[in-house]
């Protein structure tokens, strides 16, 4: 029954009955990858370049992101960055090369599509190469032929180079060699261009590398591997053709850093290793974990023809994929010091994936002996090649999933293929779904870098015997408590989100203190570096400073949750300050990883066996305490991290369905600690609460109920409820009713009116019931043995406790337990609003007379979620609903006000916090994974609603010299290394590459900066601004004097030429009337 005094109640909607009241809207839309089919970085401005299907996002320093469309949105096959034109260049799936000038303010602009592929069947581009020193990019084409491409001037340069590897195999098919010719020997697969000279470029054919001089329009070198019979190769012994010729195809290539020697990978899974200046032979020709794969060992050869039986393979290693050959710049050898291989392919299938990295020995020969030699290369020369090809030591990156592609992210050079001096790695993996995620990781791995150093500082023996025992147990010790585990980065929300697998997440408002410690710790050291850009936002006026803290608790399918800080505040950044954070900012501190706990062997045997994933999460927002709810019924309870001490050893609890997680350790920079875990084993969990002042409340199916006190923690209260319902034909049968809807609150109940610990409980039927819990005089707390019952609607959404004067929400938090505590006379109701599938109702005092009621229309369709909103001093119930609208209701009386339309995001239930911004999130229906979030309000009044202005320009690269080359030795052996030129500039390039018909490139101009903040700097400006006017305008004034004084001698100097014109004319006429005169 409806209460009769119910219009004594203020109207707490005052200020939103009107339309103008309202004002939705989306603030960001964030997009999260989920498909990375390539990537580029330019390191000078660090910047970097992710592809997925139709789309390209560049990132750049904290708060740069832009996001480019492809005009057709097919998927990107090939991504370059190019430094010296500050251009990004795209290769399609449909061969289609799109281009864009990095430079526009704003956003990048398209500047041309073009493909090499006119027929749209035949000429496939294989791959892209380009060189920071000149502005033509290398296309390799399937056919075999090299086409190149002006990137100043936007067109398709006239030099060509025809399948330089058919012509090889002619020649030696004239020549009467027998032929190894295969079907995909003449596919060009890619070009590199030579480190050290320009020059030269290396093309991969599927037979072979052939080694062209551009300038001469000739074929210097072509290395070709052909296994003898019974040379065991990538495959084994086991081959099938183990006793014929055999060219395995080669599939990539890496060049030395001392542009001396290179290696090839091939599809057997081996890899060659070339002098430059010997085609005839390989170096070396080695496996992952063979050597010499190229020669053939009698005994095993043997061993395996005496045993045909046993049946022959055909394939057995993966091919290699890609090399790239690092040096590193802690080193002064010109040659490259030590270096490092990174090898992608040559596995096994009983190898994990991941990625191989092999580190060599530095290549500096000595003075080799004075003895002759006809070989192409001295012997002393070829065995130091030798040498410094074989590994010191490996290392594996093991990744969970096929590895698809990596790439290098160097210090600061673009030279060297940009694997100079790499300090992380990207790694492109796939996840579920099919999917393909991004990875980093530290570069190169610890391990690597520890033996690096203990081979350089390595004593002699005399001097090892001499070392003090105690220097040599310290050392033990500091190696033992040495991590050579290369460290996992932070990667950018665009990426990260997509890496963990993003499952959803719930916004909220926090208090003040709680939001101070969130964000006031120390900024995590092991991020990925991005530093290109600048963000400027243009100023709002009268922009809305007084919005609460907000933040965004999200969770993964790799089992972690992260915190995100979404407030307003981070977006109030505008001219002349650049945007300095991201939106969302993750706080990577507040990361929790529920794998730890759950591979604990305190914790592991107790756990049912089925997957585990994140059903949702709860953090209570005054003492961040977080509760973990994972689908297998498991809720892990964290707390933030105590004062540093001493981890407690593990201890058992009294009650059997809790484990104590204090014996865990945090980690080293995590915030959250776990404190203990809930295994009731009861199924997937219904409903969860906790309070801010330490109580924990999880129903499940069965309609069983658990409360803890989490000072114990104590579990207080195990509840079950059966309900009765009336079957079809009359009869009663007892099922079980579960309470799905839970909500602590500190409140009077109806002829109760003392403030006391309440729990609402809501269940699927329709019926609640209220739970008071009291302290005692040992200071423990108990459930009271009333227990309030009424009725509500059935499927309960939310249940919200207000303060029936002001419409203030009424928690469990610390100030009101005091107030209860106290006994404070000062009391006033409360409003219980609570809605469910059908309507929603209010109630006086929790369980006391309805003064509001309302059934939803059914033209609205389903209601998936709802919020009280607050907008100033005035509160509203808002039903968001499948139809992508949002109801509004007045309070305390449920009148309806609005239908406000929300842009069409979602099917999924939106995430409202208390002052109407949301979260919407939108599921790859194909993967189950979130691929976009929208971050909106229904309060858009001064806010910041559009995304900043990209200035990449400002971090635009200045290229370095291009390195130089370098003698193979000492000076004494055969002086330059390269017989066949020395290294031309990249102006001369792309004069050769662009032909005498190359116009001349524009510079476009450089818009000004924007101005900066500081007062002293703007009247440093605007002095510096009024010098340069007057010292223009005094040039502009003296060149005009210096030009009208050029002028006036011309004049006088063609006043001269006139008359000394005249004079001649004059003798010449008199010289010929005495010619006729004299007939001569």
């Amino acid at each position: 029954m409806f209460s009769k005094h119910h219009d004594t109640f203020i109207d707490l909607s005052l200020d939103l009955h009107e339309p103008q009241d309202w004002k939705p809207g989306v603030l960001r839309t964030l997009d999260y990858a989920s498909k990375v089919t390539a990537l580029a970085y330019e390191p000078i401005a660090g910047l970097l370049a992710v592809g997925t299907s139709g789309s390209i996002e560049l990132l750049g320093k904290p708060g740069v992101a832009c996001k480019i469309t492809l005009p057709d949105l097919h998927e990107v096959k090939l991504l370059h960055i190019s430094p010296s034109t500050f251009k990004l260049l795209c290769l399609d799936d449909h061969d289609e090369l799109h281009i864009w000038d990095l430079s526009a303010y704003g956003h990048p602009k398209l500047l041309v599509t073009t493909r090499f592929d006119q027929s749209k069947t035949l000429y496939l581009a294989s791959s892209i190469t380009i060189s920071p020193s000149h502005s033509h990019a290398f296309i390799a084409l399937q056919t075999g032929e090299i086409q190149t491409y002006d990137l100043e001037c936007l067109r398709k340069s006239s030099y060509y180079m025809p399948n330089m590897w058919t012509l090889y195999e002619e020649k030696m098919a004239a020549s009467g060699m027998p032929e190894i010719a295969t079907a995909t020997s003449g596919i060009a697969i890619d070009t590199l261009i030579h480190p050290r000279n320009l020059n030269l470029l290396f093309v991969v054919y599927g037979g072979g590398v052939v080694l062209s001089d551009l300038s001469e329009r000739t074929t210097l070198r072509t290395y070709e591997l052909v296994y003898p019979p019974g040379a065991p190769g990538g495959t084994g012994y086991r081959a099938s053709d183990i006793l014929v010729h055999r060219r395995p195809e080669a599939t990539c290539m890496a060049i030395h850093p001392s542009g001396h020697l290179f290696a090839v990978g091939y599809a057997d899974g081996s890899i060659a290793f070339w002098a430059i200046e010997d085609e005839d032979q390989p170096l070396l020709v080695r496996t992952l974990n063979d050597l010499d794969v190229q020669n053939i060992d009698a005994e095993k050869l043997e061993a395996h023809l005496a045993h045909k039986d046993k049946p022959p393979i055909s394939f057995e290693k993966e091919p290699i994929f890609k090399l790239s050959w690092c040096s590193f710049s802690n080193s002064s050898d010109p040659r490259g010091g030590e270096t490092a291989l990174i090898i992608l392919g040559g596995l096994s299938p009983e190898d994990s994936p991941g990625i191989t990295v092999h580190w060599f020995p530095a290549f500096n020969p000595t003075d080799p002996p004075a003895t002759p030699s006809t070989a192409p290369l001295h012997p002393h020369i070829r065995s130091s090649m030798r040498s410094s090809v074989d590994a010191l030591d490996t290392y594996f990156y093991n990744i969970h999933g096929t590895v698809h592609d990596y790439l290098l992210i160097p210090r600061g050079s673009p030279h060297f293929a940009g694997s100079f001096d790499a300090i992380s790695i990207l790694i492109v993996r796939e996840s579920v779904a099919r999917t393909r995620i991004v990875e980093a990781y530290e570069f190169p791995p610890p391990s690597l870098v520890h033996h690096q150093d203990a081979h350089h500082e390595s004593p002699d023996i005399d001097a090892e015997e001499e070392r003090d025992t105690l220097d040599d147990l310290a050392k033990t010790l500091i190696d033992l408590q040495m991590d050579n585990e290369p460290r996992r980065l932070l990667l950018p929300g665009y990426l990260g989100n997509g890496t963990s697998g993003l499952l959803g997440g719930v916004i909220q408002t926090v208090t003040k203190d709680a939001y101070s410690s969130l964000v006031q710790t120390d900024a995590s050291r092991h991020a990925l570096c991005l530093k290109a850009g600048l963000a400027w936002s243009d100023p709002v006026e009268h922009i809305s400073k007084y919005q609460p803290p907000r933040i965004t608790v999200v969770w993964y399918a790799d089992l972690s949750v992260q915190v995100w800080d979404v407030s307003a505040q981070l977006l109030h950044k505008f001219k002349p300050d650049p945007v300095d954070c991201d939106f969302p900012n993750p706080l990577p501190n507040f990361t929790i990883d529920t794998n730890v706990v759950l591979m604990a062997p305190s914790v592991a045997p107790k756990l049912p066996t089925q997957n585990h994933t994140i059903q949702y999460v709860k953090l209570a927002p005054e003492s961040l305490e977080c509760a973990v709810v994972l689908s297998s019924g498991i809720i892990i309870i964290y707390r933030p991290v105590p004062p540093p001490g001493t981890l407690p050893s593990f201890e058992e609890l009294p009650d059997p369905e809790l484990v104590s997680l204090k014996h865990i350790s945090p980690g080293a920079d995590s915030k959250f600690t776990p404190y203990f875990a809930l295994l009731p084993t009861r199924g997937q969990v219904s409903a969860c609460a906790i309070a801010d002042v330490g109580f924990l409340a999880v129903a499940y199916p069965d309609g069983s109920l658990f409360v803890i006190d989490m000072r114990g923690p104590t579990i207080i209260l195990r509840h079950s409820i059966k309900a009765k319902s009336r079957h079809s034909i009359g009869i009663h049968m007892s099922t079980e009713d579960a309470i799905i809807c839970l909500e602590w609150t500190i409140s009077p109940v109806d002829k109760d009116e003392r403030l006391a610990l309440r729990l609402i409980a809501g269940h699927e039927s329709g019926t609640f019931h209220v739970f008071t819990f009291e302290r005692s005089v040992d200071l423990s707390w108990s459930p009271t043995n009333e227990v309030v019952k009424f009725d509500g609607p059935v499927h309960p959404l939310g249940v919200f406790v207000l303060n029936s004067k002001n419409g203030s929400r009424c928690p469990a938090d610390r100030s009101r337990l005091a107030s209860a505590l106290s006994d404070s006379s000062n009391r006033s109701s409360v409003l219980l609003v609570f809605a469910g599938s059908k309507g929603a109702r209010c109630n006086i005092n929790i369980n006391g007379d309805r003064i509001g009621r309302v059934e939803w229309s059914h033209k609205m369709g389903k209601v998936l979620s709802v919020q009280i909103v607050q907008k100033l001093s005035s509160y509203a119930l808002v039903a968001f609903t499948e139809n992508h609208e949002a109801c509004a209701y007045s309070l305390p009386n449920l009148d309806f006000m609005h239908n406000l339309g929300l842009p069409p995001i979602t099917y999924l239930p939106i995430s409202a916090d208390e002052t109407g911004d949301f979260f919407a999130w939108t599921r790859n229906p194909e993967t189950g994974l979130i691929r976009q979030a929208t971050y909106g309000t229904l309060f858009n009044f001064r806010r910041v609603e559009t995304p900043p202005e990209i200035d990449f320009l400002s971090t635009k690269p200045v290229i370095p010299a291009q390195p130089q080359p370098v003698s193979m030795g000492p000076t004494s052996i055969l002086g330059s290394w390269f017989n066949f030129g020395q290294s031309v500039t990249g102006a001369q390039i792309d004069a050769l590459l662009g032909g005498v018909d190359r116009p001349v490139p524009k510079q476009q101009p450089r818009p000004p900066p924007p101005l900066n903040n500081d007062h002293s700097q703007i009247v440093k400006q605007v002095a510096a601004t009024q010098n340069t006017l007057y010292d223009r305008l005094t040039s502009a004034l003296n060149e005009r004097g210096q030009m009208l004084g050029d002028l006036e001698d011309r004049f006088n100097s063609l006043e001269s030429g006139s008359r000394s014109m005249v004079d001649q004319a004059k003798k010449l006429a008199a010289e010929q009337s005495a010619k006729s005169w004299f007939k001569f």
